[in-house]
């Protein structure tokens, strides 16, 4: 999973700024590279988190603003910004880390306190970087500041008009914000109850399922704010910067449904049996490191520095955020990989998806594309693995039957996703039961799952309308695998390409880089053949 603080276009912005306006997004990342080769690259163990000045970002956003409002020289105006840049990856920066280190041991009450005020400041900080961008889209320096130098040609059109970030919808923002904090506090409690036990579910689980409805409401409130007809369609735009609508996805997923989803049903469980086979964690490591330095290039670079600086935590314990996740430290330039393992094969799996990420924050400098892009990269080294780390047939199988169960399974999440936004004034009953229809629609009705179970899918909670990327993404993925088995190398030479990408919509990106549309006529029906002939 890849997770961002703030939108991503914020994000991209500050990599460019940071090293002082650069002509292109080439000449930015050569840049970048220089640095890493100099040995500006700092270990995690290096890294200090120190509580972001909030006293000090107000002040320098307060003078960004005066200027973008009364400067006639550009030079002046972007010192302005370029200050309030450089304190925006300080709160990025020391947010992250709060977040890592919280996760490393959710009984920490020190850690939760500080990614708790992190989380609680998140809101004022994208409230006032988008004031400021709509601002300098009304300027009468906007043409300069959208030529090469600085922003890029056409960057202030998506700010053009009012800031949405009023009082009101700031304080909406805050509102979730701290709902999500109180889920992450429930989750930590959750971790000393037996998994999937009654006590869980009458117990933290009800709780859970509390603050759900209490999302549920606050994120309807958010998005009819904003001017949506559905949190969905707002979701999809503000969040995940989407080229599709929701009613293009949940086509999609019917089709998952009729016609790949009876398939994993008749799944025959010696496909996991990899599943049962023990993997410590130099073996997780080994098997990555294999991975890359027989790929070469840019992988092989970015394990190189991922090994020598631990940017990494691949242990397990019982007090870690039951997640896997990459983020990009941007005040250090540099990627982060955080799994909590299962103690079996599949590790090696999650670990090449978490470096996947990593891949293209090394290589892009901090990634400028959209969630559904990242995806492909993740899944896509998944993939690759299989063909340049001698993986067995046993566990080939496995990947393409958990690649059969991501389709599956995330498609049954993301029409959940679809559906339960559009409820009225929901009761847990109404939750619970929509969850239950729509897994009965999946035939899934005879597997004994309880329908509270819900509440063990953090994407719910932390990243919503989030699991259709997995989806979408994952068939990309397959088509570079395919290439790759069709001829040796193509497919990490279309992997690697892609990693450079800056496209934030998956239908522009798949254009660029020559992959059918997942939305293509006949395309689920094709899948449903690769499937049938690789896991007969």
């Amino acid at each position: 999973m890849k997770r961002r603080l703030t939108v991503v276009v914020a994000l991209v912005l500050a990599a460019v700024l940071m090293l002082g306006g650069c002509q292109n997004i080439r000449d930015t990342l050569d840049r970048y590279y220089q640095m890493m080769q100099m040995g500006s690259a700092t270990a995690f163990a290096d890294m200090e988190y120190v509580r972001p000045d909030m006293s000090a970002l107000r002040k320098s956003l307060d003078g960004a603003l005066e200027q973008a409002q009364t400067a006639e020289d550009v030079d002046v105006l972007m010192e302005a910004v370029y200050d309030l840049y450089i304190r925006y990856y300080d709160f990025s920066t020391n947010s992250s880390l709060a977040q890592i280190h919280y996760f490393l041991d959710m009984t920490d009450i020190y850690w939760e306190k500080e990614y708790g005020w992190c989380m609680e400041q998140s809101a004022e900080v994208s409230a006032g970087m988008d004031q400021l961008l709509h601002i300098l889209a009304d300027s009468p320096l906007r043409a300069e500041l959208e030529s090469g130098e600085f922003f890029g040609e056409g960057f202030f059109d998506m700010y053009e008009g009012d800031s949405l970030w009023d009082e009101t919808f700031t304080a909406l923002m805050e509102s979730e914000s701290a709902l999500v904090d109180a889920y992450y506090a429930l989750s930590a409690q959750a971790a000393t109850v037996e998994y999937y036990s009654e006590e869980y579910f009458s117990g933290v689980g009800l709780q859970i399922e509390e603050v759900f409805l209490e999302l549920i409401q606050v994120r309807q409130d958010i998005a009819e704010y904003a001017g949506y007809e559905s949190f969905p369609e707002f979701a999809y735009e503000f969040y995940h910067y989407r080229d599709y609508t929701p009613e293009q996805a949940q086509g999609y997923v019917d089709q998952i449904r009729t016609e790949l989803a009876p398939m994993y049903r008749e799944l025959d469980d010696s496909v996991w049996d990899p599943m049962y086979e023990a993997c410590t964690e130099s073996q997780m490591l080994d098997y990555v490191r294999r991975c890359a330095e027989n790929m070469g290039g840019v992988t092989a670079d970015a394990f190189g520095l991922m090994e020598e600086l631990k940017l990494y935590d691949i242990s397990y314990s019982p007090n870690k955020y039951d997640a896997s996740f990459e983020v990009f430290l941007i005040s250090y330039y540099t990627p982060f990989v955080f799994v909590n393992p299962m103690g079996s094969t599949r590790d090696q799996l999650t670990l090449a998806h978490e470096f996947g990420h990593f891949c293209n924050d090394y290589a892009a400098g901090g990634s400028g594309v959209g969630v559904d892009v990242a995806e492909v990269f993740s899944q896509g080294l998944e993939y690759l693995s299989l063909c340049y780390c001698d993986g067995t047939d046993a566990l080939t199988r496995m990947k393409l039957a958990d690649s059969l169960s991501v389709f599956v399974e995330q498609a049954l999440y993301a029409s959940f996703e679809n559906q339960v936004y559009l409820l009225e004034d929901p009761t847990m009953e109404d939750v619970r039961a929509l969850y239950g229809e729509i897994h009965e629609g999946f035939g899934f009705g005879d597997l004994g799952r309880d329908y509270r179970d819900y509440t063990l899918v953090p994407h719910f909670f932390m990243s919503p309308m989030y699991v259709i990327s997995y989806v979408v993404s994952n068939d990309g993925a397959m088509q570079i695998y395919a290439k790759e088995l069709e001829s040796k190398g193509a497919g990490v030479k279309l992997w690697e390409d892609s990693l450079y990408s800056m496209e934030l919509g998956y239908m522009a990106f798949a254009e660029e880089a020559g992959l059918e549309s997942p939305f293509a006529e006949g395309r689920v029906e094709e899948l449903r053949k690769i499937f049938e002939e690789k896991l007969k």
